[in-house]
């Protein structure tokens, strides 16, 4: 069952991402946070059906963004019950103990579609300084955030033990792609 694990953690650092460049609250029925991994050398995407998230964006002044993520962990959807279960359980997301994972935006840089924003991601209440490039598009009264970024799976302590810290059976990297879609002020 490595494969819903490496799921759990790919949503989990997509959601994370997702946070980062937002303006007022998301509208979570347009938006997505995924994660990828790959489990065997095979990639395995998943998405997280739940989170929450408001943002502070003006077009004219990027780098005074705030924004707040927060996903529920134990929403991570492989398209299988026991995956979801399994990714959700203690070793992996450990919801019961850490039902959200977070990431506050604390700055953007750049200008244009050339934006990075920073801030701090925390899964398993462990938090970690976080990175990535943003694009921002503005069309029919909405923002819309897209990017992706790389996390590293065991610096958050999922699926660090027994089998699953195994980087030959699960890989340590887990892409996070997400599109955030907000009303335009």
């Amino acid at each position: 069952m490595t494969y819903p694990c490496a799921k759990a953690l790919t949503g989990l650092a997509l959601s994370v991402c997702s946070i980062s460049l937002l303006a007022a609250p998301i509208d979570a029925t347009q938006s997505e946070v995924k994660a990828t991994f790959k489990q065997f050398n095979v990639p395995v995407s998943g998405n997280f059906k739940k989170f929450t998230g408001d943002v502070q964006y003006d077009p004219a002044k990027p780098a005074d963004t705030k924004a707040t993520l927060s996903v529920d962990t134990a929403t991570y959807d492989l398209g299988d019950p026991e995956y979801n279960k399994e990714v959700a359980g203690k070793d992996w997301f450990d919801s019961k103990n850490h039902p959200k994972a977070t990431f506050v935006i604390t700055g953007v840089t750049g200008s244009g579609n050339n934006l990075q924003a920073t801030g701090d991601l925390t899964i398993r209440g462990i938090k970690k300084p976080l990175k990535f490039p943003v694009k921002i598009q503005t069309a029919g009264g909405k923002h819309t955030f897209t990017g992706k970024t790389q996390i590293k799976r065991l610096e958050y302590k999922v699926g660090a033990d027994g089998e699953w810290g195994d980087t030959s059976l699960v890989a340590d990297e887990v892409v996070i792609d997400f599109k955030l879609v907000m009303p335009a002020k």
